[in-house]
């Protein structure tokens, strides 16, 4: 029989977490525990067989406490079920103490994250500790995305390159966080005795970092303790990838909720939803009202109406857990007995931290049940400001009548909608008569609310349009509700992008809003004329991506502008045009370009 190999004899792969007590355990004892814990998990259930082989003795060469455990599983290959065959593996866990702080290697992945989930005498270092690692020339680079999930934009993202902080879009990227990345940071010790300085792996969620295999005992002994050095008292450098959002696993400083969307992944995603879950997505994410007060931290109320109708105030309690993982308690606090069925459905989606995302007056913003501080850039967009004097600008449709339909309704018998507003003033000739094809194709399966087709120009133009929450002329700025339109609009260009557009409008041919189409101003009686024009466009006509949402005024946006502005002014207002720029980034990948119209009134 092989006599187990002495801790001296080991050369484990240097990739620790790093770890601090949660109590007042240090040196010998904290080790113990630590020892015993693991211990006790490695002997729990498992699908594999498991057996400690041998524990180490404790090496106490100098002030870090190191003893190993090295363990057996057996078991049937994945591709054998039942008995026959049987892989054996051996693997190692090392824990090393000094004082209060310690460090766990493990040579199987999966169970190094069973570890460091389930002990309870420590918990992993802040994520600046980790950070601390990070430095020049980043050579690989882990990207996990804050973003709404949709089909238009990576969940994920995993870059190499020479130094990738150059890299990186100030614009594309800033809905991403890094969750590792490899370079090369100034860590004299951590060089020591090596021709150049090393490449480290960081992973600042994690709390762990990965160097090279040790060479000897006193090589980890040397390498854990200028690690430990380095978390506890080493210089933090300024984060190198500004352009990114900054993850937070703390709700300390994270205040002043103002704003919420609902994002439901039925309105984005490339399934085929069955009809009234996307109807009902739709009533949530774009007909409801949400007035937000903040509660403390970051937790709000919610006064929630759907059109005139209110439906209940919902008290959202939101707190971070240890991995910074968004826990949330959910009740009403307002339930008006006729809105029973209503308060149901929207609790669905309000209830959902998957789907909600809360804006912070400190900066912060909750998305996908992490919150983070955005990636925010000061480049402004270029908006076009319209002239709304005729229009509501909080009516994104015209009201329909029992026994008409919304085609029958849109910019007739005075309708001062937005969808008006569409039909008679957006596309126009040098007379300011409308000119060219428009059709609506507004509906759950919709590629945009209008589509425009300006046949002597060769131009395709696709519309989204959203009604304001408020027709204040001195209104704030609201991201919330530049959410859900903007990744909808993009989702649907990418769409086209794919497919023939007049194939795609065949589809809705039966819709009763087919019939919303109008020539030169003219309404017509079908879609016949519309899709002739639409076959006739060339494959090199131009497109171009529209968002009507009059939120934003011409007067708040220079308020913003100006030296001085009130902080919580000026964070909406970057929110909203880091959004945008990120849409027009977006629609120039596909060849097209992007428009914002935004309301030409100045207070």
């Amino acid at each position: 029989m092989a006599i187990a190999p002495t801790l001296a004899q080991l050369r484990p792969y240097l990739a620790p977490v790093l770890l601090e007590a949660t109590g007042t355990l240090q040196g010998q004892a904290l080790l113990t525990r630590l020892l015993n814990e693991t211990s006790a998990q490695l002997r729990s259930s498992s699908s594999r067989g498991r057996r400690i082989v041998r524990t180490t003795d404790v090496d106490t060469a100098d002030a870090l406490l190191t003893q190993a455990i090295l363990y057996r599983e057996t078991g049937s290959p994945s591709w054998l079920p039942g008995p026959g065959l049987e892989d054996v593996a051996h693997e190692l866990i090392v824990l090393s103490v000094r004082g209060t702080y310690a460090t766990l290697c493990a040579s199987s992945g999966p169970m190094r994250d069973r570890l460091v989930k389930k002990l309870k005498a420590v918990r992993r270092m802040p994520r600046d500790a980790i950070a601390a690692f990070v430095g020049d020339e980043a050579k690989a680079l882990w990207l996990n995305g804050v973003h709404t999930p949709t089909a238009a934009k990576a969940d994920t993202k995993a870059l190499t390159g020479v130094d990738l902080g150059y890299s990186l879009d100030p614009i594309g990227d800033q809905s991403y966080y890094y969750s590792a990345v490899r370079s090369i940071p100034d860590i004299p010790a951590l060089a020591a005795g090596t021709p150049r300085p090393p490449l480290i792996g960081a992973a600042p969620g994690g709390g762990r970092i990965w160097i090279r295999r040790a060479e000897s005992l006193e090589d980890y002994r040397a390498v854990i303790n200028a690690a430990l050095d380095h978390a506890t008292t080493g210089e933090r450098r300024p984060d190198p990838f500004q352009a990114l959002a900054q993850p937070t696993n703390s709700a300390e400083g994270v205040e002043g909720a103002y704003a919420i969307s609902i994002i439901p992944e039925e309105l984005l995603s490339e399934d085929d939803i069955p009809r009234e879950d996307r109807e009902a997505a739709r009533r949530w994410a774009f007909d409801a009202h949400y007035a937000v007060t903040p509660r403390d931290g970051m937790s709000l109320a919610i006064a929630v109406a759907l059109g005139s109708f209110a439906i209940g105030t919902a008290e959202l309690g939101i707190t971070l857990d240890d991995e910074g993982e968004a826990q949330l308690g959910f009740g009403w606090s307002e339930q008006p007995p006729e809105a029973a069925a209503a308060r149901a459905e929207c609790e669905a989606f309000l209830g959902d931290l998957g789907a909600i995302k809360v804006y912070y007056e400190s900066g912060h913003t909750l998305a996908q049940a992490r919150c983070y501080a955005g990636g925010f850039t000061d480049q402004p967009f270029d908006w076009s400001f319209a002239d709304f004097s005729d229009y509501a600008v909080d009516a994104e449709k015209p009201a329909v009548p029992k026994g008409k339909t919304l085609a029958q309704c849109i910019a007739v018998d005075g309708d001062t909608s937005l969808f008006a507003f569409a039909c008679e003033k957006m596309f126009t000739d040098a007379d300011g008569k409308p000119h060219g094809w428009l059709a609506s194709d507004d509906g759950s399966m919709e590629l945009a609310d209008f589509i425009h087709i300006d046949p002597d120009a060769k131009v395709l133009t696709l519309v989204h349009i959203k009604a304001s929450g408020s027709t204040e002329t001195d209104r704030m700025a609201a991201p919330a509700e530049y959410e859900v339109v903007v990744s909808q609009a993009v989702k649907n260009l990418r769409h086209l992008d794919r497919r023939n557009l007049a194939d795609e409008l065949k589809r809705g041919k039966a819709k009763k809003i087919g019939a919303a189409v109008w020539h030169n101003g003219d309404k017509q009686k079908d879609r016949t004329g519309f899709l002739a024009a639409a076959e006739k466009l060339p494959r090199s006509a131009k497109r171009k991506l529209v968002v009507l949402q009059p939120r934003v005024t011409r007067g708040e946006r220079e308020r913003c502008l100006a030296d001085g502005a009130p902080p919580s002014h000026a964070m909406r207002m970057k929110q909203i045009e880091t959004l945008m720029l990120a849409a027009r980034a977006s629609a120039l990948a596909c060849g097209a370009s992007f428009e914002g119209i935004a309301d030409g009134v100045a207070p």
